[in-house]
């Protein structure tokens, strides 16, 4: 009987840093947004869908970086097309749903409180897939597949 390599546990430990730093970049990404969010809707008086544009845009770049350099340890250049692009392409998605989600729940509730649960709502939706799009496509290391 051949003996088991340590490759499969090192791969699924890789794999749990990978989502344990996902999830925490994007709890830091939820109170970034939340925040901007609800200060623009509550304070300012912002319409909802402009104020979930406005946060949305507000945390997605501090996103793509510290998913790239924290949570992916990429460190080379930058390459538009086949990062930046489509981080952003999956980010106006999330920010499509949110928008729909903030709106409807504007037009029902008008509260502070529903504004925010449709904003999570609508990224939590997009959360698994966002995980995979990084993992498996944009910050991929050809030594990895």
């Amino acid at each position: 009987m051949k003996p088991r390599t340590t490759r499969p546990k090192t791969m699924k430990l890789s794999l749990l840093r990978r989502l344990f730093g996902y999830g925490a970049v994007s709890a830091g990404t939820v109170v970034v947004t939340q925040s901007v969010l609800i200060v623009a809707y509550s304070v300012l008086d912002w319409p909802a869908v402009v104020a979930n544009v406005t946060a949305v845009c507000v945390a997605a770049g501090p996103a793509y970086y510290a998913n790239r350099r924290w949570v992916w340890s990429r460190t080379d250049r930058h390459s538009v097309t086949r990062e930046i692009l489509p981080f952003w392409a999956y980010s106006l998605a999330g920010l499509g749903i949110s928008s729909l989600l903030v709106a409807l729940a504007d037009r029902w509730w008008q509260s502070a409180v529903g504004v925010s649960a449709a904003n999570l709502a609508g990224f939590g939706a997009l959360w698994v897939g966002k995980f995979i799009l990084l993992d498996r496509v944009l910050f991929a290391r050809s030594d990895e597949a």
